[in-house]
């Protein structure tokens, strides 16, 4: 997920201006554009966003874009400078309002020490952010002065064919860096990763730990917010093991379906979450 979904944000997502929206990015982000059309990189991902259409309903589109257009550090100057311009500086682009209920069951107590290693995604329960084969995570610890003393390496896999099947994709590897902090004492099984830049378009993500077993899974129901969109909000599944199936048993499961039960979020059900396919990794 970027986580996001990875994130969850970690997505540059730009709707494409309908007429009334074309004066403001004239007026104000006409160089960026202008620049954005003659960079290699760039022009793409624009072209492909355009294709998309307007409205909330296009949303799978523009982040399927970033997805296969999403630049290395060094190649992203024109599509950060070209959104801030657009969607966080001048807002020619209203943000998108969803809602994301917080769930009613975080864990209270919860040793960052549990999340620290090597994790894999083995459910998924938004389709946009948390289903790409090979959601290979590892989580390190920084030290107790760290105001984000979690880090996270978010590595997966982007298929260039999304009707493709494993072993005949063809994949882009992508990876992502998100650190959280532990803000509530009270309540351990929140972690929050707020007050990024503008680069990131202000992205805020919270985390809510529903169950965890430092070596077997941790259940982690998300809501996020950034310039562009505020409200979306997923839940994955990690396992140590790459295979849910090898990697719990019917007494995990069975927790694993009471802790999303009590959660108390419409919709979230263990049983329609996505399977990611994790023989990818090798």
């Amino acid at each position: 997920m970027r986580l996001a979904r990875h994130l969850t944000s970690l997505v540059l997502v730009l709707v494409t201006p309908a007429r009334t929206q074309t004066g403001c990015v004239l007026e104000h982000c006409a160089k960026v554009l202008f620049e954005c059309q003659v960079d290699n990189v760039c022009r793409p991902w624009s072209t492909c966003n355009t294709k998309c259409g307007l409205g909330t309903e296009s949303l799978p589109c523009q982040i399927r874009c970033a997805d296969l257009y999403k630049p290395t550090d060094a190649t992203a100057a024109k599509i950060n400078e070209f959104s801030e311009c657009v969607i966080s500086e001048h807002h020619c682009v209203p943000q998108i309002k969803e809602s994301c209920p917080v769930p009613a069951n975080t864990l209270k107590k919860l040793d960052l020490t549990a999340l620290a290693g090597e994790w894999y995604i083995t459910r998924g329960r938004n389709v946009m952010f948390d289903c790409f084969d090979c959601q290979h995570h590892n989580f390190t610890l920084g030290t107790t002065s760290d105001p984000k003393p979690l880090h996270g390496d978010l590595k997966y896999l982007v298929k260039k064919d999304l009707n493709c099947t494993y072993p005949d994709c063809d994949y882009l590897q992508r990876e992502v860096f998100q650190s959280f902090a532990q803000p509530d004492m009270a309540l351990q099984g929140h972690l929050t990763n707020h007050n990024n830049s503008l680069e990131e378009l202000h992205y805020s993500d919270d985390w809510y730990v529903l169950a965890a077993r430092p070596d077997k899974y941790a259940l982690i129901y998300y809501c996020g917010c950034n310039d562009a969109t505020c409200g979306y909000s997923g839940a994955v599944l990690y396992t140590r093991a790459s295979s849910y199936v090898d990697g719990l048993d019917a007494a995990d499961k069975a927790v694993l379906a009471a802790a999303v039960s009590a959660a108390g979020v419409p919709g979230f059900e263990l049983s329609t979450m996505c399977y990611p396919d994790n023989r990818a990794c090798a």
